[in-house]
């Protein structure tokens, strides 16, 4: 398992976004649960803690492993050295399963409900392109990188897509 079975977003170039899913560009690192491993985006199986393998469950899920806004290098111990602080999360943004990107991320949520250390990153649908840059705004004055908007129709296809945008930089 390696990153070219998760699927990646590109920059945004211009889309309207009304109607898109949209939440926080987290900086942590790329994991992918395939229901009985944690896979980093290098395609090496990630270490992760004990309580973590056994409470997972057995469907695929896509996020990234993040210890906090400003935290990356505490994400990157995690990931590449198992060395998990109680801070580090499995924040998990997508399910890979079929349908729309609703209703994978409604499985996503219902998956990792109740875990202290899997959240389901938050996603709310945008009504404009310019509601999505004031949000990316917002996030980043938090402390984040920016913001990530996902078309509404699109199913789980590995690789680099449009139905992923990326925004970190006002237009």
């Amino acid at each position: 398992m390696d990153e070219t079975k998760m699927m990646h977003g590109r920059d945004w170039s211009g889309q309207d976004l009304a109607g898109w899913w949209l939440s926080e560009k987290l900086h942590g690192c790329r994991a992918y649960w395939d229901g009985s491993l944690m896979w980093s985006r290098g395609g090496y199986v990630v270490d992760v803690p004990k309580h973590w393998k056994t409470s997972l469950p057995q469907i695929a899920l896509d996020g990234e492993i993040w210890a906090g806004h400003g935290q990356f290098k505490a994400a990157v111990r995690a990931t590449n050295y198992g060395r998990f602080s109680a801070d580090t999360r499995f924040m998990v943004f997508d399910a890979d399963i079929l349908g729309a990107f609703g209703r994978r991320y409604a499985e996503a949520r219902r998956a990792v409900s109740g875990l202290s250390f899997a959240v389901a990153v938050p996603h709310s649908v945008c009504g404009s392109t310019q509601e999505a840059f004031a949000a990316m705004q917002r996030f980043q004055r938090a402390g984040g990188e920016g913001a990530v908007a996902r078309a509404p129709a699109t199913a789980y296809a590995p690789g680099r897509t449009w139905e992923i945008l990326k925004l970190k930089r006002a237009p």
